[in-house]
């Protein structure tokens, strides 16, 4: 299981064609639903974990 506490939030809600500037190489990311526009476009939040930074494992 991962501990989602070595996530911090990126500020801001985002859609699938905003990945491509948010994702770099090296980290970790956490992806969840963050709701829909207006016009119903789908909107995820995204938790980034630094690059190198070791994760906490959990049975």
């Amino acid at each position: 299981m991962i501990d989602t506490d070595d996530y911090q939030r990126v500020p801001g809600l985002y859609g699938a064609w905003d990945f491509a500037m948010l994702i770099e190489e090296g980290r970790s990311y956490l992806i969840e639903d963050g709701g829909r526009t207006d016009d119903g476009q789908a909107l995820f939040m995204v938790f980034e974990r630094a690059a190198g930074r070791e994760g906490r494992q959990h049975d």
